[in-house]
């Protein structure tokens, strides 16, 4: 058998459901007939349970069961080969048991679930646990959909073309957009898998901790003659990926209905200790909330620039400013991290490092 199988959906007794007409899934991944036609219906009864409970749906492009997520998104994408879209670096396992990529189809975009074939088995489990996180995981790529469907009807500029960030970095405004998407999805999809907060928290703190120290073996390696083009790379991704598992978590807290990290003991505790760093994800989580309060109203993509300057606010605490410069950059690296962000923020218009 082919593996690749079509839903059909159809109308309920009250109307159409937030589901698209059809939507192809994708299972060639496992060689038994019948395997292939169980993980199907799971995943049909699973789409017809989250548009139920209120999720729109419309934009889906059709769900992938795969051996490697990663490859099976860039083909769907139809990058080059040896181009990877810009993600975040490798997440721990339950964190990264599927992904959502925008897909063209003919004049317009749709979006497409990529999910591991152990993912696809554990809706079979006889084990609830294994089951409960399989709901969880689908529902989380589902609430993507959603969200992404929605910023694309909004804003079809977005996709399928260079961002036009204007005097931003664009690999920090990226990230400032994934943040929200993180933040969106897990809140949207807490329900499924409430006890997910302990995963979400652990990954927030080991970000966090890798992000400091990982900045300042970049500088150091600027310092000792690097390139400042692959430090600016590399503190921007850290940075950028510790914000997106702060929208994790953050997320995930406000969808089970909880306020600030009164759930999260040991980022409560982290953060602690840093009042400065504190106080940025304070102001993070309040720009998340409105952002969620706002997101049917929303004028233009410059909804993301305060998590934008947030994340360069962080970067410039721990070491690295920048400004553009017509068509360059100018980059200062310091090691002092007692420095004030407005005495930084003097430095950087004094830098001299182009690239």
């Amino acid at each position: 058998m082919s593996g690749d199988y079509v839903l059909d959906f159809h109308q309920n007794e009250e109307g159409t459901l937030p589901l698209p007409k059809k939507c192809g899934v994708s299972v060639s991944c496992y060689e038994a007939g019948e395997i292939q036609q169980a993980i199907v219906s799971s995943i049909e009864e699973l789409l017809y349970a989250l548009a139920l409970s209120g999720m729109d749906l419309r934009a889906l492009d059709g769900v992938t069961v795969a051996l490697d997520t990663r490859k099976a998104a860039c083909e769907l994408q139809n990058l080059p080969e040896g181009i990877v879209p810009l993600e975040m670096a490798d997440q721990p396992e339950t964190m990264d048991l599927a992904r959502t990529v925008a897909v063209r189809r003919g004049a317009e975009f749709r979006f497409h679930i990529v999910m591991r074939a152990g993912l696809g088995l554990m809706t079979l489990s006889a084990k609830p646990e294994e089951q409960t996180l399989a709901c969880g995981c689908i529902a989380h790529e589902a609430a993507h959909v959603e969200h992404e469907g929605h910023l694309y009807r909004t804003f079809p500029e977005s996709y399928g073309q260079s961002l036009d960030c204007g005097d931003r970095s664009r690999q920090t405004f990226i990230k400032a957009m994934d943040v929200w998407s993180e933040y969106a999805a897990c809140r949207s999809s807490a329900q499924f898998l409430p006890e997910a907060t302990e995963d979400f928290e652990r990954a927030f703190c080991l970000a966090l901790m890798e992000s400091r120290s990982s900045s300042q073996r970049w500088i150091q390696r600027y310092s000792d003659g690097g390139k400042a083009s692959e430090t600016f790379r590399e503190i921007q991704q850290v940075f950028g990926d510790a914000f997106i598992c702060a929208g994790y978590l953050l997320g995930h807290i406000h969808g089970l209905e909880c306020r600030g990290l009164d759930e999260a003991p040991a980022a409560r505790q982290l953060l602690s200790n840093d009042p400065q760093l504190a106080e940025l994800m304070a102001r993070l989580e309040g720009m998340l909330h409105e952002l969620w309060l706002t997101e049917f109203a929303w004028q233009s993509l410059e909804v993301f620039v305060p998590i934008y300057d947030l994340l360069c606010e962080m970067m410039a605490l721990h070491g690295m400013t920048f400004v553009r410069d017509g068509d360059d950059w100018r980059v200062i690296m310091t090691n002092d991290e007692t420095e004030t962000l407005p005495h930084k923020n003097v430095v950087m218009s004094k830098a001299k490092e182009r690239f």
